[in-house]
């Protein structure tokens, strides 16, 4: 069994909204599992194959991106002309993302009907990166599927059968027409799909603008870019979302930031900042990776007077607790994707928290899934003013080309 220490932990973010940060500066992990989290005399330091002393920086569970549309078979995102994507974003954090459409050059999204079309796409991208982790390591819960006018209930069934668990943001692409969808949301439920929707104006060709008035009657798990994507809906018409319904409210960090500061103090007052969670909604429509996931942290921790760890638990426990995932959480059981972060080099904040609050976005110093050490940054990630030893030995980046063109990789077998 291998284990893996982290000790010297400043702040152990638990992504946990309510708990908080976590009064222990230690984690032992064994295999992929965290295993005990407690002080350092608690955890076994002399017997861990590899110990990661962090030197007086924030641990947080690693990221979670729960908006993008992947391309089926690679790293790459064409809208962008961008290869190694999805290595970045690990390396900048995300350490899981969740799809809302799989798509790649002649598949758009097919719009507005191919029921056969959307179905193997759903399925064949659920196979395909079940078995592909970019980078080595990133957790990718694929297979979203766009609905289309002309599918039935056995394709329903033969889909949850093949494993597919997501419905992709209704509206975004493909049917919309309440007539045809909403027999279509049933049959989801019916074989335990999570059901997203597309909320305000439409930006895509193919696209429908939706009203809360059809998210009230569609009842979705999430509403997608409540702040726009990137067009946001009235503040009349949000706000009657929000006070309507008591569902998963998803910021992207590209939308729009007015609206974005007007929906979380409604929710602070509402004392209801559990039912945010952040996407990139990445490449549609403005998206931004690798970044995003910790640009939206920074966004509603500095401009909304929200505690970091609070703003962290956004983009980790949130997303992890509303779609069942056994990360996003600082706590003994769940999967070790950890990163240690840090405030960059003259930050007016002493650590990373302190930072995320005064607006300057972090850097990361480590990133580790599954209990393995990945990279200690991305390609033009913020640099951080302390590092970590592995081992006893310093890990950090001097070197200028490899601080933009060859981010240090660990095998993730390692």
């Amino acid at each position: 069994m291998r284990k893996v220490a982290i000790t010297n932990v400043g702040k152990l973010v638990s992504g946990d909204f309510d708990k908080g940060i976590l009064d222990a500066n230690s984690i032992l992990i064994k295999d992929n599992t965290i295993a005990k989290i407690g002080s350092e005399n608690e955890i076994d330091v002399e017997n861990a194959d590899v110990t990661i002393d962090v030197n007086g920086l924030t641990v947080a569970p690693g990221l979670i991106d729960a908006h993008v549309h992947i391309t089926l078979g690679g790293d790459y995102a064409p809208m962008h002309n961008a290869i190694g994507a999805l290595q970045d974003t690990l390396l900048s954090g995300t350490t899981t993302i969740i799809s809302e459409g799989e798509q790649s050059p002649g598949l758009p999204r097919f719009y507005p009907k191919d029921p056969l079309g959307v179905k193997t796409t759903a399925i064949l991208g659920k196979k395909i990166f079940d078995k592909y982790r970019p980078g080595g390591a990133l957790k990718v819960h694929a297979g979203a599927l766009v609905l289309a006018e002309g599918l039935t209930e056995q394709d329903f069934k033969e889909m949850a059968d093949a494993g597919i668990r997501l419905v992709g943001e209704i509206g975004g692409g493909g049917a919309a027409d309440l007539s045809i969808v909403l027999p279509m949301v049933k049959w989801a439920r019916k074989y335990g799909m999570f059901v997203s929707i597309h909320f305000g104006a439409r930006l895509i060709p193919g696209a429908t603008t939706m009203t809360t008035a059809e998210v009230l009657k569609i009842n979705p798990d999430k509403v997608a870019h409540v702040n726009g994507g990137t067009t946001a809906a009235s503040l009349e018409e949000t706000k009657k979302l929000i006070e309507s319904t008591k569902m998963a409210l998803e910021i992207v960090s590209y939308g729009n930031p007015k609206m974005t500061y007007e929906i979380i103090e409604m929710l602070k007052k509402r004392n209801e900042l559990n039912r945010v969670v952040f996407g990139s909604d990445t490449p549609t429509g403005q998206g931004q990776m690798p970044f995003a996931i910790n640009r939206a942290i920074v966004k509603v921790s500095s401009l909304n007077g929200i505690p970091a760890e609070k703003a962290i638990a956004m983009a980790t426990g949130n997303t992890a607790a509303l779609y069942g995932l056994d990360t996003g959480k600082i706590e003994e059981g769940r999967e070790a994707d950890i990163i240690v972060i840090d405030r960059p080099p003259g930050s007016v904040g002493k650590d990373a928290l302190e930072a995320i609050e005064a607006g300057d976005l972090f850097g990361t110093a480590l990133i580790m899934a599954d209990g393995k050490i990945i990279g200690l940054r991305g390609r033009d990630a913020r640099p951080t003013a302390g590092n970590v030893k592995i081992n006893g030995i310093d890990a950090v980046v001097t070197d200028i080309n490899e601080h933009i063109f060859e981010p240090r990789l660990f095998h993730p077998f390692r």
